[in-house]
């Protein structure tokens, strides 16, 4: 996609009668990284539908977030865990609560809704 053209992008240039998407103009800033940490930053927020100009002021107003990989493979154990329990369960005509799955995971109902 040429530089400029995301709609995103295009949506936020000051026109005649219409309003600022985020009520402010954007303005230009300048980041360094690696051409491999560009490259797959930017196939990564392209995958996302975004353009890296959109995806970091989704990030920075909270819209958006990242979780290191570590601890997503921790949460993936233990989604994998508590999906093992209730199959062993299953299997042996036994029932186990969503919530005593969570418990034996350290969860409680409360933490996930909020």
């Amino acid at each position: 996609m040429p530089r400029g053209t995301h709609k995103n992008s295009l949506n936020n240039l000051t026109h005649e009668g219409r309003p600022l998407e985020y009520g402010e103009p954007k303005t230009g800033h300048r980041v360094t990284v690696t051409k491999t940490g560009w490259d797959s930053a930017k196939q990564l927020i392209n995958s996302m539908g975004m353009s890296v100009s959109e995806f970091l002021e989704q990030l920075g107003r909270g819209r958006v977030t990242v979780i290191p990989t570590q601890e997503l493979e921790a949460m993936e154990d233990a989604i994998d865990s508590a999906l093992l329990r209730q199959a062993i369960a299953e299997a042996n005509n036994e029932f186990v609560s969503a919530d005593q799955v969570l418990a034996d995971q350290g969860v409680t109902r409360a933490e996930l809704d909020g």
